[in-house]
């Protein structure tokens, strides 16, 4: 019996608003969390954040994306136009975006609605 995804009543971001999602986000890693998600909650899902009353610094300094090299950013309009549903779930600012589906034109979907990775702004520099 799946667990019930745990939401937020939180209002929806407004569009201009960035979402961050740690990591590269490769097909394979996103295929991974959605899977996980589907076996807890029964809907394809992945985690980002909502980068709410912060900077994209700051919210990369979070403990739940500190530890990652690089970051992908975009916005809830973006994801939304992709046609993606972003939940409140959990705690704030952590939201679950949701996968109709793990179809190849899904994923691709996914990826452009997205900017390429970049370096985590929140991670001290080296050396």
């Amino acid at each position: 019996m799946p667990l019930t995804l745990p939401l937020r009543p939180d209002l929806p971001p407004e569009d201009a608003i960035v979402v961050l999602r740690a990591g590269v986000m490769s097909a394979d890693t996103v295929i991974r969390a959605a899977e996980r998600t589907f076996a807890l909650y029964a809907v394809y899902g992945i985690s980002v954040e909502g980068v709410i009353d912060t900077s994209v610094q700051e919210a990369c300094r979070s403990e739940r994306i500190a530890s990652y090299r690089r970051v992908r950013l975009s916005t809830f309009g973006r994801v939304r136009s992709a046609g993606f549903a972003l939940l409140a779930t959990f705690d704030h600012p952590h939201f679950t975006l949701v996968l109709a589906d793990l179809s190849e034109l899904t994923l691709a979907r996914l990826d452009r609605s997205f900017d390429e990775p970049i370096a985590n702004p929140g991670r001290p520099p080296l050396g």
